[in-house]
């Protein structure tokens, strides 16, 4: 007769059963392994950081290039300036250019209407008035030379301070005063303003 055994099923499960504390401990040494590794990442990556650092502060402390700093900031102060006044000759340059009414067609309108025997030694420009000094054979051609200049408009009085004989020529000293292009123009919006109210009247 078979013998009946009742604990036979409990025992068969114990051999199938896996210990929890060993799982535990399986869990519990990799989160050691992994704080460990992670730790010893963490310090490399320290020294690596800690080593350029370390560089970066001696660059920052050389004298040399420190003073290479100082140097290039201070000629981009001067530079900077540079520039300012560089914009402020600009502007002059343009206030002068629309202020002088001097300029080439003044000058040929001059030396068109020279007569044959007059001749230019030199001639001095203002802003507000042109010296010529020059040489004729008569005086006829000096006064034809004044009497013809004075038909430029843009010249205001024309007289001829000194006329004297030298080896077998004339030379005389012409000045001419200019006429003041802010004044004019005044002058013409005034002359507009008084033809408005009349007309209007």
């Amino acid at each position: 007769m078979k013998d009946l055994n009742f604990f036979e099923s409990y025992i068969e499960k114990r051999k199938f059963n896996i210990d929890k504390r060993l799982i535990y401990y399986f869990i519990a040494i990799l989160l050691v392994l992994f704080i460990v590794f992670y730790s010893i990442f963490n310090q490399i990556k320290i020294r690596r950081i800690s080593k350029d650092v370390g560089k970066l502060r001696s660059i920052v402390e050389d004298e040399k290039i420190n003073k290479k700093v100082t140097e290039i900031n201070e000629k981009k102060k001067e530079v900077a300036k540079f520039n300012e006044s560089l914009d402020k000759i600009k502007l002059l340059d343009n206030v002068i250019e629309e202020d002088n009414i001097i300029d080439d067609y003044l000058l040929e309108n001059i030396t068109s209407r020279m007569p044959d025997d007059v001749f230019f030694t030199s001639i001095s420009i203002y802003t507000d008035n042109i010296q010529i000094i020059g040489i004729s054979k008569d005086k006829w051609s000096i006064a034809e030379l004044g009497k013809s200049l004075g038909s430029i408009e843009e010249f205001k009085e024309i007289f001829i301070t000194n006329i004297s004989f030298e080896e077998d020529n004339y030379n005389f000293t012409l000045n001419i005063n200019l006429k003041d292009v802010n004044m004019d123009e005044e002058e013409k919006a005034v002359g507009e303003d008084e033809n408005e109210e009349v007309y209007e009247e």
